[in-house]
């Protein structure tokens, strides 16, 4: 147990995926949640599995007003809001020249947006207590960045920076802001992980040879929400697997005069 017991957290992206995976930890370490998510039948069914000090809130995370009544509703209903998981996010795969202006605006809004909307709310409620810990998802993709997804990379890039200012500006309130970065993770929107030619060939760029579980990044956000994690703030924690390692960029056939690479410094 990490602490965590009787502690008030909200979940954004709940209904699936590392949400729900957080969602299931959050429950585990006793902790009291609000779930949101958009897809409220989804959200529906994942919350009836667990007990009544988890109540589903369907919000549009684009939207401040629908933030802002889940944060009420943690406040009214369990009396504080030690934690918020800002998990929800969207992406779509086009060709740089083909993004136009509405596809561009709907990553922005929900990925940097959104997820700022969830950050302030959340540590409006937080500053009077002078204390919280905020996790926010962002991805490898804020950085390592991949064909044909240039909305998505930007918006991930802008929640890095969205964390950090954060992370300066609430210490003060006690409140600490942190990241997680997973790569490829094991979920129903992530279709390569079942593709049985892009997967391993995915893999190959990976040294541990796997993608990752939900599981594992719900232990990670959780881990930074505790106690535990009590002096780290605007961090990022990159769960990856090794894959920024770089593993993909090819060693010359043979080591060149003075150095094992051409590019070594």
């Amino acid at each position: 147990m990490l602490g965590l017991d009787n502690k008030v957290a909200i979940v954004t992206g709940a209904a699936n995926g590392i949400g729900r995976a957080i969602l299931e930890r959050f429950v585990a370490e006793k902790m009291r949640v609000v779930a949101v998510d958009l897809d409220m039948d989804t959200l529906h069914e994942t919350c009836a599995h667990f007990p009544e000090n988890v109540i589903p809130v369907a919000a549009n995370i684009a939207i401040r007003d629908q933030v802002a009544e889940a944060v009420r509703t943690a406040i009214d209903r369990f009396g504080a809001l030690d934690v918020l998981a800002a998990n929800a996010g969207i992406a779509d795969g086009e060709p740089f020249l083909e993004i136009n202006d509405a596809s561009w605006q709907r990553i922005i809004d929900v990925n940097i947006t959104g997820t700022f909307y969830c950050v302030q709310e959340a540590a409006r409620a937080m500053a009077p207590n002078r204390s919280g810990a905020i996790v926010c998802t962002s991805s490898t993709n804020a950085w390592y960045v991949e064909k044909n997804l240039a909305h998505y990379n930007t918006s991930k890039g802008g929640v890095e920076a969205l964390v950090r200012s954060a992370a300066i500006d609430l210490a003060e309130y006690g409140i600490r802001v942190n990241a997680i970065e997973p790569s490829m993770v094991k979920t129903r929107a992530a279709f390569i992980t079942t593709d049985p030619v892009g997967g391993p060939e995915y893999l190959k760029r990976v040294p541990m040879g796997r993608f990752a579980e939900p599981s594992e990044i719900a232990a990670a956000v959780v881990w930074l929400a505790s106690g535990q994690a009590s002096y780290i703030t605007g961090q990022t924690l990159i769960l990856d697997g090794g894959l920024t390692l770089g593993i993909d960029m090819p060693l010359p056939a043979a080591p060149l005069p003075g150095s094992a690479r051409a590019d070594a410094t």
